[in-house]
C-alpha cells in the first residue's frame, strides 16, 4: 500500500509543472518587468528573463575590450614587406534583476488580493541574439534560455583597423539584440474553447558605446615587430590559433623559450588552451639584450593525443612573439577579405542561470 501511495505522490509531483502554463492573454507589467498569470492556478505568475545589461568590471567600469595586433614586418627577419593585423573585440553581458524588483513584484500582487504569490521563470522555446558592429551582423541560435556571457570576437586585418579608426574618432557603437520565444498558451475560439500551446516574441536592444576616452586601458594597440633599445626583461606571446580556428582538432599548443645564460639556457614554457587566453607574458629574472638571440620550439597536442614536436627555430630582435600557425592564411593573398556575416568565430562563455 505504502508503494503504490508513493508512486501516486511521485506522479503528481513531476506532473503538477507539466500542467503548468503561463496564460499568454493575461499579464501585467511590474516593476519593469512583464509577468504571466498561470492559465489555471492565480496565485502563480511567470517573470520574463532579465534585460540584458553590460556587465562592469573589479573597478566599475564596464566590461569592454578592443585589442589591436599589427605585424610590420622587417629585412633582418627577411618579410620586410609583409603586413597582417589582428583585432580581438570582448564584450560581457550580465541578465541579473534590479534590487527589490522581486519583492516590488510580490507586494504588487499582494495588493491585488493574491496573498501568497509564486513567482517562476517564463518558459523559453529558444532565441536569436545578433551583434552589430561597423554596418556588420553575426547571427547565432540559443537552444534555450540565454543568461548572458561573454562573447570573444576575433577580427580580421581590414574589419579590425576600420573599427579601430571609429574608435579614435569617437565614433564607434555595437549593439547586442537578443529575441527570446516566451512559450504559453492561450485559449481557443471554439464553442468548446481548449487551451492551445502558442509563443510569443520578446526583443531587447542593448547598445554600447565604445568610448575610448573615457576608459583608455580598454582599449590596446600593439605593433607585434616594436624594438627596445637597451634590453628586454620579459616575452609577451600570443597564440590566435582557437580564436580562429585555424589547427583543426588542436588541443593545446605549449610553447618553450629558452634564454641564454651563464652555463645553460633558461627554459619557460607556456601551454594555450581553447577555454584560455591568446596572450601570456613571460617574465624573465634579469634583463636581455635584445641583440641576443633566444630559441624557441611549439609542440602542437591534438584531441586524440597525437603529438607534433616542433624544432628549435632561433629567433632575435622582438619583444613580442607569435606563434600562430598560419597555415593557410600563407597561401591566401595578402589582400584583406571582408568579414560577411557567419564568416567568423565567437566564442561565447555563458554566465550563471538567473533563475527567474
Amino acid at each position: 500500500m505504502t508503494k503504490y501511495l508513493c508512486a501516486f505522490l511521485f506522479i503528481l509531483i513531476c506532473a503538477g509543472p507539466l500542467s503548468a502554463k503561463p496564460d499568454l492573454e493575461n499579464y501585467r507589467d511590474v516593476a519593469g518587468v512583464r509577468i504571466y498569470r498561470d492559465h489555471k492556478r492565480a496565485e502563480t505568475w511567470y517573470l520574463t528573463p532579465a534585460v540584458p545589461q553590460l556587465a562592469l568590471g573589479e573597478d566599475q567600469s564596464p566590461a569592454y575590450g578592443f585589442d589591436l595586433f599589427r605585424y610590420y614586418g622587417r629585412q633582418a627577419t627577411g618579410d620586410k614587406d609583409s603586413f597582417w593585423a589582428h583585432g580581438v573585440l570582448s564584450l560581457t553581458v550580465s541578465r541579473q534583476r534590479p534590487p527589490q524588483q522581486l519583492k516590488r513584484i510580490r507586494h504588487n500582487l499582494q495588493a491585488l488580493g493574491i496573498k501568497y504569490p509564486k513567482l517562476r521563470s517564463m518558459p523559453i522555446k529558444g532565441g536569436d541574439i545578433r551583434l552589430l558592429y561597423a554596418g556588420q551582423s553575426l547571427q547565432w541560435q540559443q537552444g534555450s534560455r540565454w543568461s548572458g556571457g561573454t562573447f570573444t570576437l576575433p577580427l580580421d586585418a581590414e574589419a579590425a583597423q576600420l573599427l579601430w579608426q571609429a574608435v579614435e574618432l569617437g565614433q564607434l557603437q555595437i549593439s547586442l539584440v537578443v529575441e527570446e520565444k516566451l512559450s504559453g498558451v492561450r485559449k481557443g475560439v471554439t464553442p468548446d474553447p481548449a487551451w492551445l500551446e502558442e509563443s510569443v516574441a520578446n526583443t531587447w536592444t542593448l547598445p554600447v558605446d565604445l568610448d575610448r576616452e573615457r576608459y583608455p586601458d580598454h582599449f590596446r594597440r600593439t605593433d607585434l615587430s616594436g624594438r627596445m633599445a637597451h634590453g628586454y626583461t620579459g616575452l609577451d606571446v600570443f597564440c590566435f590559433d582557437f580564436l580562429e580556428n585555424l589547427v583543426p582538432d588542436l588541443y593545446a599548443k605549449i610553447v618553450e623559450v629558452a634564454i641564454p645564460t651563464a652555463g645553460r639556457d633558461l627554459i619557460e614554457t607556456v601551454t594555450f588552451r581553447e577555454s584560455g587566453d591568446y596572450r601570456a607574458r613571460i617574465d624573465f629574472a634579469l634583463a636581455r639584450n635584445l641583440d641576443e638571440p633566444y630559441r624557441v620550439r611549439i609542440t602542437e597536442v591534438f584531441q586524440d593525443g597525437r603529438r607534433q614536436v616542433g624544432p628549435w627555430q632561433l629567433k632575435q630582435g622582438d619583444n613580442l612573439l607569435d606563434i600562430t600557425s598560419y597555415r593557410e592564411v600563407a597561401e591566401q593573398e595578402n589582400a584583406a577579405i571582408p568579414l560577411e556575416a557567419g564568416d567568423a568565430d565567437i566564442n561565447l562563455k555563458e554566465g550563471a542561470n538567473d533563475g527567474i
